[in-house]
């Protein structure tokens, strides 16, 4: 055999420590796998789940914070300057009754009365007229087209009434050639020109 020479050992040495370098570098390298993050129902679940038991030990512990809040006396500092001065008037409370006849005077289903109304039941018809003049009829072909002038004297102003309306809930209830017929409820009274 012939005796091998210094490179041949060498390239033998070479040869035996560097096969597994030597298959690595020829082989192709396995391509990395990025990080996927993945979800089962039962972990999404579990996830869910436990966020909901930190919402309720929230929620616990500000309820138990606020019991304690109520129960603490609260104090005034004496200097504030909320205090209410003595000069200053609040308003005071009626008795139930007040109330009461306040809400009744606002039932929608009561007919409607106004105040001028109420004004001539307790005046009594010929006192609440006696501020009245008539000042002239006007009709044109038919009795049913008349109409009366009235002034009232105290505020000087003018109105014009046909037969069934009202003035101060006192109704023309019918008008002549020379006078007008007021009403209200079974009081009469006559103006006349």
């Amino acid at each position: 055999m012939a005796k091998e020479s210094a490179e041949e050992k060498l390239m033998k040495m070479m040869q035996k420590t560097a096969p597994s370098v030597a298959a690595k570098a020829s082989a192709p390298a396995a391509p990395s796998k990025p990080f996927k993050l993945t979800f089962t129902v039962g972990t999404l679940n579990a996830i869910l789940f436990l966020a909901i038991i930190v919402c309720i030990l929230a929620l616990v512990l500000e309820m138990h914070s606020g019991f304690a809040l109520l129960n603490q006396a609260v104090e005034f500092p004496s200097g504030s300057k909320t205090s209410v001065s003595s000069d200053v008037a609040l308003p005071s409370t009626q008795s139930a009754d007040y109330y009461l006849q306040q809400v009744n005077d606002w039932n929608i289903f009561k007919p409607y009365v106004p105040k001028s109304a109420a004004k001539v039941a307790t005046q009594g018809l010929a006192q609440l007229m006696s501020k009245y003049k008539l000042v002239g009829i006007a009709w044109l072909d038919l009795p049913e087209t008349a109409s009366v002038m009235i002034e009232d004297t105290q505020k000087n102003k003018t109105f014009f009434l046909k037969q069934g309306e009202q003035l101060e809930g006192v109704t023309v209830k019918t008008i002549y050639t020379d006078r007008a017929v007021f009403s209200h409820e079974n009081e009469e009274t006559t103006i006349k020109l």
